[in-house]
């Protein structure tokens, strides 16, 4: 099962490509601008209007050959699909289209670009096959290319291949070399791509404090950067978040109930994050997001084909039941053709078994050459022939912000409810946010909404009407609300039933969860203050 997953073509392409650092020469939003590649506006930390472009003279390489070099680099997600010796042959023609530029135009004001891509493509090469040849020539350009004229913040290709040689060496100190390479950076000042790079660093030697560190104050100030879309998406994906330092076959048995807990956990991601997106209905009209979303909670799910929305089918049934009106399901087919989405979503009508879905389904203009594809990570929303496609779930708050996306590798592997998991934990945190400001009437109208303390039967109920099953968020938010209010007995009620829960799913995983431990506290809480009590 292990080599299954993790052999898989797609997954060693991806982290082939961030450890090769393609990100820093390729701009997830817009095509390549040669007086404004994208090592150039990383820089400007995402305020690119701002910038001056840069000059561009008869001295300069010439705009063709640039572009030329910049075409053997592929963008995601297509990058991750496109064939191990086709990525490699990209590699080998760029490496000899920027030696040739650089022999013809030796004193071009902006050789810089044309090196950072011949090192990056030698680290590519590197990675790719595990070529030292490769690397040593990464290396010589690297110190070629200091040697000359960067402008302010550019060089950083270059200056991570020369750490990368440091953290070699026999006698090297690992976190020295990586502490340096930020020093230089400017420090605490340190522009987004160094920060990035000296999270891969981290990685490279398995420094998972330094690697927190560095990932940490990237997303912190760079998170939202469009120039960086790749590295952020990357960084805030739960399957490599969750396999970046487990040991191989860990869990035993279990390997694949923890996987799948942790990969759809309520959890939301530790990023501040926007989304802003136009979508086309079937007939043509623009749909804006987050502005229609009408102060609710957005569910977006990827995919590929217009019949392939069975995933949000089975959340209706939760957005149902809630006792707000608060949540809005859409299936976003990530190609803009709306004749071929009419005509599956006509076929699929002829089969009595379908039933048509109860939310609505809008086409992403560009398909998956749109930047949001980029922006928000989804990967395996191209299908290849013979290839199973994967979908692709974006949770944004009512604010708009992203709570999280979950991409189609980790959907893969998770099990669980992620959007009602998502949903309710932030319930759960406003009821928390309530109580802490001391807003008591607040708490217990959002508690005891959520978990209503009895479920009578409607009157128009049907035949096979069943009490709601409340979440774990949800109960547990009453027993807070009960402890407040001094119902002591009844908060012991409720945390006994969260703790048997919790308890149950942390064995079925086999190990002490962060939200057990939470549990165990509040109900040793409860319990104390009952036994004072009585």
């Amino acid at each position: 099962m292990l080599a299954r997953e993790w052999a898989q073509a797609r997954n060693s392409s991806q982290l082939q490509s961030v450890f090769a650092g393609e990100f820093l020469v390729i701009d997830a939003q817009t095509d390549f601008d040669p007086a404004a590649p994208p090592e150039y506006k990383a820089i400007a930390s995402g305020n690119t209007a701002k910038q001056a472009n840069l000059p561009r003279t008869a001295a300069s390489v010439p705009e063709e050959k640039l572009r030329a070099i910049q075409a053997c680099f592929i963008k995601p997600p297509l990058r991750y699909r496109t064939p191990h010796v086709e990525i490699l042959a990209n590699f080998e023609k760029a490496d000899a289209l920027c030696r040739a530029a650089i022999a013809e135009h030796p004193q071009a004001p902006d050789l810089w670009i044309v090196r950072n891509r011949r090192i990056t493509a030698l680290m590519g090469l590197w990675k790719g096959r595990a070529d030292a040849t490769a690397f040593t020539d990464a290396v010589a350009e690297a110190k070629l290319a200091l040697m000359g004229k960067y402008p302010a913040g550019t060089d950083v290709v270059a200056r991570l291949c020369l750490a990368r040689q440091a953290l070699l060496a026999p006698d090297g100190d690992t976190k020295a070399t990586i502490k340096d390479f930020i020093k230089e950076a400017g420090g605490k000042k340190a522009s987004g791509p160094s920060l990035v790079a000296a999270s891969l660093l981290a990685l490279d030697t398995g420094d998972r404090l330094l690697h927190k560190q560095y990932r940490r104050n990237f997303l912190d100030k760079h998170a939202d950067d469009p120039s960086l879309w790749t590295a952020t998406a990357f960084l805030l994906n739960r399957y490599h978040r969750y396999w970046m330092y487990q040991p191989p076959y860990t869990a035993g048995w279990t390997y694949g109930r923890r996987q799948g807990y942790f990969l759809t956990t309520g959890t939301a991601e530790d990023a501040q994050r926007t989304f802003q997106a136009e979508f086309k209905t079937l007939d043509g009209e623009t749909v804006k997001i987050p502005e229609s979303s009408e102060g609710k909670w957005t569910v977006i799910s990827f995919i590929p084909t217009a019949t392939g929305n069975g995933y949000l089918k089975g959340s209706s049934a939760f957005v149902a039941v809630r006792p707000f009106d608060d949540v809005k399901l859409i299936a976003a087919v990530l190609d803009d053709d709306a004749d071929a989405a009419r005509k599956l979503l006509e076929e699929k009508k002829k089969d009595k078994r379908w039933k048509p879905a109860s939310f609505p389904t809008l086409l992403v203009p560009g398909g998956i050459q749109n930047p949001i594809v980029r922006q928000l990570g989804l990967l395996g929303v191209d299908i290849p022939p013979g290839t199973r496609p994967k979908m692709n779930v974006l949770i944004l708050r009512p604010d708009g912000s992203i709570a999280t996306v979950i991409s189609g590798i980790a959907m893969s592997f998770g099990y669980g409810p992620v959007v009602q998991n998502v949903i309710e934990w932030q319930d759960e945190k406003n009821v928390d946010v309530a109580l802490a400001r001391g807003d008591l009437k607040e708490a217990k109208r959002l508690a005891f909404a959520y978990a209503p303390a009895k479920q009578e039967r409607p009157e128009d109920a049907p035949r096979n009407w069943k009490p709601k099953k409340i979440g774990v968020p949800h109960l547990r938010s009453r027993a807070k609300v009960y402890l407040a209010m001094g119902r002591l007995e009844a908060a012991q009620a409720d945390i006994q039933a969260v703790y048997l829960t919790v308890n149950s799913k942390a064995g079925h995983i086999s190990m002490r969860t962060d939200e057990l431990e939470e549990t165990e506290a509040l109900k040793a809480t409860i319990s104390a203050a009952l036994k004072q009590q009585r």
